[in-house]
């Protein structure tokens, strides 16, 4: 009786054993199968990463002026060959000078450097609120006519034509006469360097001695300023810009600068 009740619990042991072992084996796989399945998942997140990173846009860097408008540029511009002088590339901010006691302030063509033309007409490049100032013959000036215009491209693409045909003058330097006479004849006692001339008096009073200086010498001011614009994109791009006779298809000079939004 015994030996039945043994074998008979004997028979279920290695019945419910045999049981424990095959549900561990399927467990076993169905761990190694979930285990794979999530290996594959996170390799192809991380590929996916990985492919994102490298498709990812790279910031762009702020475009260098280097050494000037490359030959590209410059062969669009003919030179009309009046004579530039009296180069100065500066901002328009404020300045202070004595009188006596009192430190009075205004406002006009600071912190000048000497510019030098090169490749016939081409002015120094400069960045947004620059200013070039220059001086030409007038009697020269004048025997060219008056049928002068600016006009602008995008350095990195002039084929796509000047930047009036698109955009609103306020955009882009478009006129040759941005310094008035105040801004350039500093009133005396500023102390600012590399400004040989100045005079006393009202801002009218200065732009009557820098006209009358300018006419002794017979020469005419020209200035352009380097806009900023809401057009530009966020690292800047570069502009060449020509003053242009539209009866002799020729420049009186040319320049690059950085356009930037601010």
């Amino acid at each position: 009786m015994e030996n039945k009740i043994f074998r008979k619990n004997g028979l279920v042991c290695a019945m419910l054993c045999a049981t424990a072992l095959v549900s561990t084996s399927v467990n076993a796989q169905l761990f190694d199968s979930l285990k794979k399945k999530a290996e594959a998942a996170i390799s192809k997140t991380k590929g996916s990463d990985v492919t994102k990173a490298k498709n990812s846009p790279i910031p762009s860097k702020k475009p260098d002026l280097g050494d000037g408008p490359s030959e590209n540029l410059r062969s669009f511009t003919q030179c009309a060959g009046l004579e530039i002088s009296n180069v100065m590339v500066g901002v328009v901010g404020d300045y202070t000078f004595k009188n006596g006691f009192n430190n009075e302030e205004r406002s006009g063509f600071i912190k000048r450097r000497k510019g030098a033309v090169q490749h016939g007409c081409v002015l120094p490049s400069i960045y947004s609120r620059e200013v070039i100032h220059m001086e030409v013959d007038s009697k020269q000036l004048q025997s060219l006519g008056s049928s002068w215009e600016m006009q602008c491209v995008k350095s990195a693409d002039p084929g796509a034509g000047a930047l009036g045909d698109k955009e609103p003058k306020s955009e882009y330097p478009y006129k040759a006469d941005y310094l008035s006479g105040k801004d350039v004849m500093l009133h005396c006692g500023h102390g600012q360097e590399n400004v040989e001339a100045c005079a006393k008096g009202s801002n009218s009073e200065r732009s009557t001695a820098n006209a009358e200086r300018l006419k002794k010498r017979g020469k005419t001011m020209l200035s352009v300023h380097g806009n900023t614009s809401t057009l530009a994109p966020a690292n800047g791009e570069k502009v060449y810009c020509q003053y242009y006779n539209s009866d002799s298809g020729k420049s009186l000079f040319a320049f690059e600068y950085l356009r930037t939004r601010n």
